[in-house]
């Protein structure tokens, strides 16, 4: 018996997985929220940095603080084992950011696909309804950072913009 192509074709495309479609769009819609989370994980580095000088610290305390020479080569055993563990820690802690960094991008990558066809919440703060005026602009905020990511850049803008545009096409609405 010959199969033909079509049959193959009609065959593998019947069968539709069930999907329900609200669960799906709300999921998507919290894509936002997903990647504020990925992006407080970044700040590794900083850890690492703090544990270095930590374990520095510790180490020249703990040994001003010795008088007995016995308890100084037990400190210095152990302060040695501590600084190899911190080297090793900020070693990962570098390699981390990396994957980290990778992820971030990946991340925005599948954010851009995803917005073509979804409606993704940004996960922003609140926004007071009696503190936005229809003039407000973004100068006069005075959190400038509105997507909460350290720093104040073109992002922000348009998000301000975007909550404007929003507040209005609510109003008109409404």
């Amino acid at each position: 018996m010959k199969t033909k192509l079509k049959d193959i074709l009609n065959e593998v495309f019947e069968k539709e997985p069930q999907i329900n479609k609200k669960e799906v769009v709300e999921a998507v819609s919290q894509y936002g929220v997903v990647g504020k989370a990925l992006s407080n994980s970044q700040n590794i580095l900083e850890i690492a940095e703090k544990l270095v000088d930590m374990a520095e610290s510790a180490h020249n305390h703990v040994l001003s603080e010795t008088d007995d020479w016995f308890d100084k080569v037990s400190i210095n055993r152990n302060m040695k084992n501590l600084s190899s563990m911190v080297k090793e820690f900020k070693k990962t802690a570098m390699e981390s950011s990396t994957l980290g960094q990778r992820m971030q991008t990946l991340y925005e990558d599948m954010g851009v696909i995803l917005n073509r066809y979804y409606d993704i919440s940004e996960g922003l703060d609140p926004v007071d309804p009696e503190k936005v005026e229809p003039e407000d602009d973004f100068k006069d905020r005075e959190d400038k950072d509105i997507d909460n990511d350290g720093d104040t850049d073109d992002s922000d803008k348009y998000l301000h913009n975007r909550r404007k545009t929003v507040t209005k096409a609510v109003k008109i609405g409404g």
